[in-house]
């Protein structure tokens, strides 16, 4: 059998990097600092006010989740599954919100 002979490709210099900004893939609103250094080392601002609007915004905050979270796992683990809803009852739930998601 023949062996197949491919092309030698040689890199150019600089291509070794994405060309596209980060600003525009920016993940903001974790708590971190609204800063994202773009390809040639500088930093990049992303807007303060941008809010994704899922929080915590405070550690009262964040901790009230987890005491919520942690009565509910208890309740669960005594029997009582009423603040639990199953995969197929979340599915459900989600189609009839969200027709196109069939």
């Amino acid at each position: 059998m023949e062996e197949k002979k491919y092309p030698i490709i040689e890199e150019e210099s600089g291509m070794d990097k994405c060309c596209e900004s980060p600003v525009g893939y920016a993940a903001t609103g974790s708590g971190y600092a609204n800063i994202v250094e773009a390809s040639d080392g500088e930093a990049v601002d992303v807007a303060e006010d941008w809010d994704p609007g899922i929080g915590p915004y405070s550690m009262e905050e964040l901790n009230a989740r987890i005491d919520e979270a942690e009565i509910f796992i208890e309740k669960a683990e005594k029997g009582d599954w009423s603040d639990w809803v199953t995969e197929e009852q979340s599915r459900a739930n989600l189609y009839s919100k969200y027709p196109r998601l069939r």
